[in-house]
């Protein structure tokens, strides 16, 4: 008996142990400092955004992006897409589809945002954040939803952006349950968004 219940206290010694071990396999919130774990990638001399090192260029997430960017491992992925301002605004005007009592980033936040909605079934959308990004305006938004053909919850923020001459969408996005891991680093990446 006594050696049943000096077993017993051992293991129960052991427990915490080996819960504070299975708490460090879940995914924790990414910590980054944007002076030394991104680098900043220019495209076509026309802006700049800075994106964590351990991501690489990618070339099949989205035909009509300027930038593409992925880490397959972690399940982190970022693409820019950028448009002409005033053919954006003379074609949706055009279409009846323009409101003039919004700002032009707000519009193409509507836009965007119901094409995107097309292809997502979106479980939770949080309210738009207005900013500004580098004196540029600028909306955040942040969706929970599936993607046709694909099994898992994704996780989006998405940034767009008014500059000079055109709009941009910055999509980041990853499983919906490392949404908490990623939120700061794409909320950096996003926010370092820049004209050149």
């Amino acid at each position: 008996m006594k050696f049943l219940l000096k077993k017993a206290l051992v293991f129960l010694c052991f427990i915490p142990l080996f819960t504070s071990c299975l708490g460090l396999l879940k995914d924790k919130e990414e910590n980054l400092s944007l002076a030394e774990d991104f680098n900043t990638v220019r495209i076509n001399d026309q802006y700049s955004i800075a994106l964590p090192k351990y991501m690489k260029e990618a070339t099949n997430l989205n035909d009509d992006a300027s930038l593409q960017y992925q880490n397959i491992f972690k399940e982190a992925y970022v693409v820019v897409i950028d448009e002409p301002k005033q053919d954006l605004i003379d074609v949706f005007k055009e279409l009846e589809e323009w409101d003039d009592n919004k700002s032009v980033v707000e519009n193409y936040r509507d836009i965007q945002l119901q094409f995107f909605t097309e292809n997502i079934t979106v479980d939770n959308q949080s309210p738009s954040r207005a900013l500004k990004i580098n004196g540029m305006d600028a909306e955040i938004v942040e969706i929970d939803g599936k993607a046709q053909d694909v099994i898992y919850d994704i996780a989006y923020t998405l940034g767009f952006v008014e500059g000079e001459k055109n709009v941009y969408m910055i999509m980041a996005w990853t499983l919906k349950d490392k949404r908490k891991k990623f939120k700061k680093t794409y909320d950096l990446a996003i926010k370092s968004f820049e004209l050149l």
